[in-house]
């Protein structure tokens, strides 16, 4: 079964800022195929859309694995009031797009 995991930690050496990392295992039949993560903010009404992950060079693994990562500053996942819920949309070419995780935490 496909599986998106979002990690989201302070930067090493850049104070406020955050490394964010999408992992994806299990993407067997996708091997070859390009990948892209879209990062959203999980609200009550709606979704807020903070940022995409995109590397024309990523691409699904032979064994069906991935590794997206940015770094951002902590503004980019500050997505409403108190605390933050956020999680991604890993887009797999011509296999859909996958939900990770949320991570919640005050950014």
């Amino acid at each position: 079964m496909p599986k998106v995991t979002l990690f989201i930690s302070p930067a090493e050496n850049q104070p406020g800022n955050y490394l964010v990392v999408v992992n994806g295992e299990g993407f067997f039949g996708s091997a070859g195929k390009k990948v892209g993560a879209r990062i959203r903010g999980d609200d009550e009404w709606f979704d807020d859309k903070l940022f995409s992950i995109a590397d024309p060079f990523a691409r699904v693994d032979s064994a069906g694995n991935f590794t997206l990562s940015i770094s951002v500053p902590s503004s980019e996942l500050n997505e409403d009031w108190g605390k933050d819920e956020i999680y991604a949309l890993a887009d797999i070419e011509g296999s859909g797009t996958f939900k990770s995780n949320t991570v919640t935490g005050s950014f």
